[in-house]
């Protein structure tokens, strides 16, 4: 009876250790992502952008991110600039636990527009939710709010995330 016992025990303590809980490893220490963008000046002209970037986590749900796409007004075809920013933003998750919606607000701190012959300062403030459909994918979607040489803008934005 004892040697009975003592098989199981020292069977079932290495398999209890190894069937610890995949999420107990998990981490979110930040993302990348892709995006296409929609939105409109204040003239009322429509704009059409695509771009990336990623952001790390600091402290908690406090993130610093770049950003970098193009963007045009498919009116005129000869209009057309870039825009590089760099930006904080708070993420209102547990980093600890995975969680299928992520929603967060972001500003630039710094920002640069670039557009053939012209360079001007940019910046933005904007909120949105990433939905994550798998652990390490998801999707992106959000607002903001673009100042780009006294040109003000209302974009929305959709794309892929991955952390």
């Amino acid at each position: 009876m004892r040697r009975t016992i003592l098989a199981v025990a020292l069977v079932s303590i290495p398999l209890s250790l190894g069937a610890a809980d995949p999420q107990a490893d998990f981490r979110y220490n930040g993302n990348g992502y892709v995006f296409f963008s929609a939105g409109s000046c204040q003239h009322r002209y429509f704009n059409v952008g695509v771009g990336g970037g990623g952001e790390a986590f600091l402290w908690r749900g406090l993130a610093l991110g770049v950003d970098a796409g193009y963007y045009r007004f498919p009116a005129d075809r000869n209009v057309g600039y870039g825009v590089l920013t760099l930006n904080p933003g708070y993420h209102f998750v547990n980093r600890k636990e995975p969680m299928k919606f992520d929603p967060y607000v972001s500003g630039t701190v710094l920002g640069i527009a670039f557009a053939p012959g012209a360079i001007a300062p940019a910046g933005g403030l904007g909120f949105g939710v990433n939905y994550w459909f798998k652990e390490r994918m998801g999707l992106q979607t959000g607002v903001q709010a673009q100042g780009v040489d006294g040109e003000a803008l209302i974009v929305f934005r959709i794309g892929l995330t991955f952390r």
